[in-house]
C-alpha cells in the first residue's frame, strides 16, 4: 500500500490501464476476491460499519448469481465496482484490473519502448494544466485538467501569468482530482495564511490532520474576483478547492453540481489480477462542518456545461469594472497621503527626516499589500518629486530599497539620488549593494552598474 494518501478520480486510473487483462475467470475465483474485497474493506475502509453492509450486499449478490455473466477480469471488476458504491453511493470505491505486461514484451527493447510511452503521455498531460491566457476585460483564465505532485513551480509560472488580472476564472470543469497537497497550494493564493480550511481524519492510527493554508512563492491574489466553474465530472481534488473557496466566500461558483466524492485514499491489491481503491479517510470543513461526499459541491450560478465558460465570462467582467474601480480610488486615497506628507514637510521644514521616510514607507507598503504600486510606480513618484523636493524625492526612492530589497535597480536610483544631494559615500554603498545583488542574479546590466559606480567612486 502506498503511504501517501491522494485524492483520485476512479475514472481517469481506468482507462490509464495500458492493458486490461482479458484472462477469463471462473466461480471460484469470484468468490476468493469478494473474500478478499471484504477482508480489505474491513480493515481499512474508513467507515467499519460501511463496510460490512458493503461485503454482506457482495456476498448476497454472488448467491444471487449476479456476477454469472462475467466471464473476464474487466467486466466483471466494472461489475463489482457498480454493485459496492450501490450500498452508500461512495464513488471513490472503485475495481480494476492490475496493470500486466503482455507476454511477449520482456525484452529491454520492449520496455524501453514503454517508458517512451509513458514519458510522452506523462508530457502531453502538462502537469494537468491544459490552458492559461489573459481574456479581454483583463480577465485570467486557467484551465486545470488534474492537480498532480510537484507542479507548484508550474503553478507558479501561471498564477504570475495572471497576478495583475481584475478577475480569475479557474475552469475545473473537466479536473478529476489530484495530489491534496497540491489543491492546498493552489487555495493557499487565494486565501490569507494559516486559515484552517479542511480536517482530514484517517482511520488508520485515528489521525487527523489539519489542512491550512501557507505562504506561495507568487503574489497572493486575496481580494481578485475569483469564479469557478464546475461540471459532473468535476471530482475529488478539484471538488475540494471548489468546495473550500465556497465555504469561505471567496469564489463564485459556475455550471454543474460536481460528482460528490470526497474521502481521500489508497490503492491495495486484491490479487494478481485485480485492485481496489478504498477512501481510508475523510474530511470535514471547519465551517459547514461536513463535506460534499455524496451531494456533490453546488454552485451558485447553476448552467448547462455547455453555457458555463461564456456564463462565467459574462459575470468575471462585470466583476472586473467593480474591482477596477475599486483599486483606482483606493491608489486615489494613497496618492492623497503621500501628498499630505509632502505638504507637510514643506511647511514644517523641522519635521524628523527619519520620521518623513517612516510615513512615507508606511504609505507605500500599503500600496504595495493592495497591489496599487509596483517598484517601477515608486521610483515613478520619486523621478516626479525630483525637481519639487529632492529630498523627499530621497526619502521615496529609499523606500523602494526597503520594499524591494532583492532589485539592483532600486538601489541604483537610490544611489543616484543621494548622489545628487551631495551624499556620494552613501550613494557609492547604494552601488556596491546594486552591483552585488546584479552579479547573483547574473543581470545582463551588471557591466553599466559597475561603470557607473566607477564613475561615481571617481568623482568623489
Amino acid at each position: 500500500m502506498k503511504s501517501f494518501f491522494i485524492y483520485i478520480l476512479l475514472f481517469i486510473i481506468v482507462f490509464k490501464v495500458d492493458v486490461l487483462a482479458q484472462k477469463k475467470i471462473n466461480e471460484k475465483f469470484k468468490k476468493e476476491t469478494i473474500l478478499k474485497i471484504d477482508l480489505l474493506l474491513q480493515e481499512n475502509y474508513v467507515f467499519p460499519d460501511q463496510a460490512k453492509l458493503i461485503a454482506d450486499h457482495l456476498n448476497k449478490s454472488l448467491k444471487e448469481g449476479k456476477f454469472k455473466k462475467y466471464e473476464l477480469i474487466d467486466s466483471f471488476a466494472l461489475a463489482l465496482t457498480k454493485e459496492i458504491r450501490i450500498v452508500n453511493k461512495d464513488r471513490h470505491l472503485g475495481i480494476w484490473p492490475a496493470f500486466t505486461p503482455v507476454k511477449g514484451q520482456e525484452s529491454s527493447s520492449d520496455d524501453y519502448q514503454m517508458y517512451l510511452k509513458k514519458y510522452k503521455g506523462t508530457r502531453k498531460e502538462a502537469n494537468g494544466f491544459k490552458e492559461a491566457k489573459i481574456i479581454d476585460g483583463n480577465i485570467g483564465y486557467l484551465n486545470i485538467n488534474f492537480f498532480l505532485a510537484e507542479t507548484t513551480k508550474t503553478l507558479d509560472a501561471y498564477m504570475y501569468l495572471l497576478a495583475n488580472t481584475d478577475a480569475v476564472i479557474i475552469d475545473l470543469q473537466h479536473n478529476g482530482g489530484g495530489n491534496p497537497n497540491t489543491v492546498n497550494y493552489l487555495c493557499s493564493y487565494f486565501l490569507e495564511n494559516n486559515l484552517l480550511i479542511n480536517t482530514l481524519y484517517f482511520r488508520q492510527g485515528n489521525r487527523k490532520d489539519e489542512v491550512i493554508t501557507h505562504e506561495v512563492n507568487g503574489k497572493k491574489m486575496i481580494d481578485v474576483p475569483l469564479f469557478i466553474i464546475t461540471g459532473s465530472q468535476t471530482f475529488s481534488g478539484a471538488e475540494e478547492f471548489s468546495y473550500n473557496m465556497q465555504s469561505q466566500r471567496r469564489a463564485t461558483l459556475v455550471g454543474e453540481v460536481t460528482g460528490g466524492a470526497a474521502n481521500p485514499g489508497d490503492v491495495f491489491k486484491i490479487n494478481s489480477d485485480l485492485e481496489i481503491f478504498i477512501p481510508t479517510g475523510t474530511g470535514t470543513n471547519p465551517i459547514t462542518k461536513t463535506n460534499w461526499e455524496g451531494t456533490g459541491v453546488i454552485p451558485e450560478i447553476k448552467t448547462s456545461g455547455e453555457n458555463a465558460y461564456s456564463k462565467t465570462i459574462e459575470l468575471a467582467s462585470q466583476a472586473a469594472e467593480i474591482y477596477r474601480n475599486k483599486k483606482a480610488l483606493e491608489s486615489k486615497n494613497i496618492y492623497e497621503e503621500l501628498q499630505h506628507i509632502i505638504d507637510k514637510q514643506a511647511q514644517y521644514s523641522e519635521i524628523d527626516a527619519s520620521k518623513i521616510d517612516q510615513q512615507i514607507t508606511d504609505i507605500f507598503r500599503k500600496a504595495v499589500d493592495l497591489n496599487l504600486f509596483s517598484e517601477s510606480d515608486i521610483n515613478f513618484f520619486g523621478s516626479q518629486s525630483i525637481k519639487k523636493n529632492p529630498l523627499i524625492a530621497e526619502s521615496i526612492l529609499k523606500s523602494n530599497t526597503i520594499l524591494y530589497p532583492k532589485s539592483p535597480m532600486t538601489y541604483l536610483a537610490y544611489g543616484d539620488m543621494l548622489e545628487s544631494n551631495g551624499k556620494k559615500n552613501l550613494a557609492l554603498t547604494n552601488f556596491e549593494k546594486s552591483i552585488l545583488l546584479a552579479e547573483e542574479q547574473k543581470a545582463p546590466y551588471l557591466e553599466g552598474l559597475k561603470m557607473r559606480y566607477e564613475k561615481a567612486k571617481s568623482s568623489k
